[in-house]
């Protein structure tokens, strides 16, 4: 359980770390773009000049050299001198020209240019720029941040798996504290009820009156629950954790502890269909308790039949144990998975509020997820799914 949050809290550190990182590195890139562009334009507004440019048409062509391109026109708009690239698509200036932009980027034949016109009285001036370089010096950018990201990624999620350890450290030690305090008043509780137990049994066989006889048997029904609370107690301080693991036969595991528990049922059936040589890897003991817990569950509140299926499919092993009882309300499916809940359960005046919680706990030892799908007044079915070994 302490892993998992270890994990949540690893993914949401390294994520806020990494979201604030990424959103540095696009403030980075966008604010150096706009630096370059800013500076390219900077440079053909610096020459945009029609005097300059008349000097230009009179062949003093050394004032402005390549990679700036110019074009101007008269006030009626026809063309008065053009030095522009004999490749660059005409199309595009041409809209360019029509529109009301001042500043354009064009891509044509591998390379970028960056259009800029101006208009006075005298007519308008285009000017053409190759920024090829600008454009591959972003790439190349783009390329540094991607490679900075991806490694901050790898040595945030180290220094968050890190810090997350040690913010989980005090729940550790907390939750090692209380295990051990339930599992030692556990077991100080197991030998004083089983004398009070046996004691009880030597009793009964004494002559008593039958209010004595009666109340014996109370006692003896109340010992017997705290025996089997005190026991849940101890399993869940152990946290499910299951003993040697080895490959059982599930079909017959499920098919004899159904048979078992047929026999407490009166005036019900228990409908059984398990297909045959299904094997998983688990803890014997933990995986009878499993499938008692959602068949005394069933009997308990439910009077009608009971439904148990264990099938395969090309992924998992499921068993399905289902009744047609009082049903769970849905905001209450995560609820029935936690300690000493019972809900509106509790009316039926049985059990501990702790089996549920054992199950999950046992099926997280076993890798296995627990599917609830139930309807209040219709009945419960619970899946069970068990991963192929």
């Amino acid at each position: 359980m302490l892993e998992t949050i270890r994990k949540r809290l690893t993914l949401l550190f390294s994520g806020t770390f990494l979201l604030l990182l990424i959103l540095i590195l696009i403030g980075v890139y966008f604010t150096t773009a706009r630096l370059l562009d800013q500076t390219e334009l900077n440079q053909l507004k610096s020459v945009s000049n029609r005097d300059l440019f008349e000097r230009i048409e009179h062949g003093e062509d050394r004032v402005i050299r390549d990679p700036i391109y110019f074009q101007l026109f008269n006030p009626d708009g026809t063309e008065r001198y053009t030095r522009l690239p004999d490749d660059l698509p005409k199309e595009p200036v041409r809209k360019f020209l029509d529109s009301n932009k001042v500043t354009e980027k064009i891509f044509s034949d591998g390379q970028h240019f960056l259009l800029y016109q101006r208009t006075s009285p005298e007519g308008s001036t285009l000017l053409l720029k190759d920024i090829s370089a600008t454009e591959d010096t972003l790439e190349r950018l783009i390329a540094m941040l991607a490679g900075i990201t991806v490694l901050s990624t790898l040595v945030l999620m180290g220094v968050s798996y890190v810090l997350a350890g040690r913010s989980v450290l005090p729940v550790q030690q907390a939750f090692d504290r209380q295990r051990r305090f339930t599992s030692d008043a556990s077991h100080e509780l197991r030998t004083p009820l089983t004398i009070l137990y046996s004691g009880i049994e030597l009793l009964e066989t004494e002559p008593l009156s039958a209010e004595g006889k009666t109340i014996l048997h109370d006692l003896k029904s109340e010992t017997a629950s705290m025996q089997y609370l005190v026991s849940d107690l101890l399993l869940l301080a152990r946290e499910g954790h299951p003993g040697p693991m080895s490959l059982l036969d599930m079909s017959t595991l499920v098919t004899q502890t159904a048979d078992r528990f047929r026999h407490t049922l009166a005036d019900r059936t228990l409908h059984l269909d398990v297909a045959a040589d299904l094997f998983i890897k688990g803890d014997r003991n933990q995986l009878i308790r499993l499938v008692t817990i959602f068949l005394e569950n069933a009997a308990a509140y439910s009077d009608a039949d009971i439904e148990v299926q264990l099938q395969h499919t090309s992924s998992d092993i499921r068993l399905s144990i289902a009744d047609h009882g009082i049903g769970i309300p849905k905001e209450n499916h995560d609820k029935v998975f936690e300690r000493f809940f019972r809900g509106d359960h509790a009316r039926h005046g049985t059990g501990t509020g702790l089996g549920l919680a054992i199950a999950r706990s046992i099926a997280d030892a076993h890798e296995a997820v627990i599917l609830l799908d139930s309807t209040p007044d219709e009945g419960t079915r619970f899946t069970i799914v068990f991963p192929i070994p």
